[in-house]
């Protein structure tokens, strides 16, 4: 899929960034994405689908961060984000965020050409 131009930063194919998770050297690889759901595999097995969201330039202990899409934190798992060990289940759960996604824009452009 094409992803269009942003005015942030998208996450990479292969995101390795985990703090906190008690796996040294844990990393994720990209398997698809939208404009606004992502599946990525983890080395240790493990398949994260998720909602992507986008922060706001931030600054954190002396850093500057841009605007940028971020990967989920602990707390989104269970309501934006869902981890997986089989593929199958995975991919099934990518699709339906990826319909449901789908279907809300539908709507919201069907509503605006209701008036």
């Amino acid at each position: 899929m094409k992803l269009k131009d942003v005015d942030y930063v998208r996450l990479p194919e292969v995101y390795d960034s985990f703090y906190g998770v008690g796996i040294p050297g844990l990393s994720a690889k990209l398997i698809d994405r939208t404009e606004t759901e992502a599946i990525y595999y983890r080395w240790d097995g493990v398949y994260e689908v998720f909602r992507i969201k986008v922060a706001l330039p931030s600054e954190y202990f002396g850093s500057n961060y841009p605007k940028r899409e971020v990967y989920p934190g602990n707390e989104a798992f269970g309501s934006t984000a869902w981890c997986f060990k089989d593929e199958k289940l995975a991919l099934k759960r990518y699709e339906a965020i990826v319909k449901h996604s789908i279907s809300i824009h539908e709507s919201d452009t069907n509503d605006s050409n209701d008036s």
